[in-house]
């Protein structure tokens, strides 16, 4: 190879020809590889397409496809007229480079890599598999007697009423059809809170839910640690000065699966009453609590009527729904309303009916059976990496559909593609961090069937001990 063209391009795509797949991924996989060991630093620029491609003995084509791939996955960038550059880390403050460009990479690679093989499998994203576990209800989806237009500005009565009842009874948290607002999904009430308040600084946990990551782009995330009592209070206590909004997934941190302790529960009440934010409580998986104690997590709305309240249907029911809500203080109600009617109006009446109905039928004795089939399903994933990926440190979730796990690598992002290859789906550290110091993690859901985890864990096995053969050798 043209020693002209840098020494980290000759490590990097040295043997890039012993590699799997179409010549063009073979060479972004090892300029990926190379950016993952740090062999080269963010701003560095690749070689022109013509001269590497001549080095390597293939077209200039099969080079603008290879530099597509590493652009596609946010590890670099073209400049008109300058060249292509690797893209910086993310700073402490900044949003992280795996946005849905990436994502959408994974599942291609997923897809070209397993064909003629068994069906892909997706574990990044932390919702029910399918529709088999809800509960049966009756009636068709369009009651002879509706009446109207079918847009209220709020969502359909009838599903606030039964969002009321649901939050009230079985969350613990009192609350009246009128102080709901539907909406389609947790991200999109989360974006709508935001928009209302216009805050010049979000704190958040870090690591977080990939929602998130994506709402508060644009919000000056802060980001404080989370541990296995949930997010850091102490930590938000010093930095709440001034930054107007504090976020918090109290009854189920995604994606470690931390539940907030009760003395953080004070703490962070106290902290917001004395400094004046707002806090904003993500109880999208609310009632998914995983211990056999069965005590319920009282959201923090229910203590403080300055609580902006959010969540959604997805994690227990069905994330094709897109059904949401916000519980807001009247104040907020107004302004929350006209940014509705303004961008996306909600759900349709169909899936409000459905959401309704299936509310109406999920009685006590089906959300336990449903917490003891995620709690089996967890305790096997976690046995599971235990016995077939010892090297994996995998935190105990204590409530929700997700396992945070740690890897022994710098940046993540390089083995979830690989894993793809392998017909395994996962969510890279990336994906969830907003601080640039989880990028060594991903999260895995556990809410497939056992037989599908099984299948999965045998997968990315295979594909850890290729990905370790790569980095012992250097490729």
């Amino acid at each position: 190879m043209d020693h002209d063209l840098g020494w980290w391009v000759r490590i990097a795509l040295d043997g890039w020809r012993c590699r799997t797949g179409p010549h063009y991924r073979r060479i972004a996989e090892g300029i990926a590889d190379a950016v993952e060991r740090r062999l080269v630093d963010a701003e560095d620029r690749l070689p022109a397409e013509r001269p590497l491609a001549d080095a390597l003995g293939v077209s200039r084509g099969t080079l603008v496809r290879a530099y597509g791939e590493l652009a596609d996955a946010g590890l670099v960038e073209r400049r008109q007229g300058a060249g292509t550059f690797v893209r910086p880390r993310p700073a402490s403050t900044r949003a992280p480079v795996e946005d849905a460009a990436s994502a959408l990479l994974r599942r291609r690679l997923a897809r070209d890599g397993s064909a003629g093989r068994e069906e892909i499998i997706d574990l990044s994203l932390s919702v029910p598999a399918g529709v088999d576990h809800l509960p049966p209800f009756d009636g068709g989806i369009l009651p002879r007697d509706l009446r109207g237009h079918g847009l209220h500005p709020a969502g359909l009565p009838a599903l606030r009423a039964a969002l009321a009842t649901h939050l009230t009874t079985r969350l613990h948290l009192p609350t009246t059809a009128d102080q709901l607002i539907v909406t389609s999904g947790a991200r999109h009430a989360l974006s709508l809170v935001l928009a209302a308040l216009a805050p010049s600084g979000v704190i958040t946990g870090c690591p977080t839910g990939p929602g998130l990551v994506s709402a508060v782009r644009g919000n000056r995330p802060v980001a404080v640690p989370v541990d296995p009592f949930g997010i850091d209070a102490q930590a938000v206590r010093r930095l709440a000065v001034g930054t107007p909004v504090v976020y918090v997934d109290s009854a189920a941190h995604d994606p470690t699966g931390a539940v907030l302790s009760a003395s953080r529960r004070d703490s962070l009440l106290a902290t917001v009453r004395r400094g004046g934010a707002l806090l904003v409580e993500d109880l999208a998986r609310a009632g998914l609590e995983l211990g056999e104690e069965g005590e319920p997590v009282i959201p923090l709305a229910a203590r403080d009527d300055s609580v902006i309240a959010v969540g959604s249907l997805s994690a227990m029911f069905w994330a094709g729904l897109r059904v949401g809500w916000i519980r807001a203080p009247e104040r907020l109600r107004d302004v929350l309303l006209l940014l509705r009617s303004g961008g996306d109006p909600g759900p349709g009446v169909p899936a409000e009916l459905i959401a309704a109905r299936l509310l109406g039928a999920a009685g006590p004795a089906w959300q336990d059976g449903l917490r003891a089939s995620l709690r089996d399903r967890r305790d096997l994933l976690l046995a599971l990496l235990e016995r077939q990926l010892p090297a994996w440190r995998a935190e105990i979730p204590r409530a929700g559909l997700s396992a945070w796990v740690s890897l022994p690598v710098v940046d993540s992002e390089s083995f979830a593609h690989l894993a793809a290859r392998y017909g395994v789906i996962v969510a890279p550290g990336a994906t969830a961090c907003v601080d640039g110091r989880h990028h060594h993690g991903i999260r895995l859901s556990f809410a497939e069937s056992p037989q599908t985890l099984e299948s999965a864990v045998d997968r990315l096995t295979a594909a850890w001990e290729e990905h370790s053969r790569r980095l012992a050798v250097g490729r």
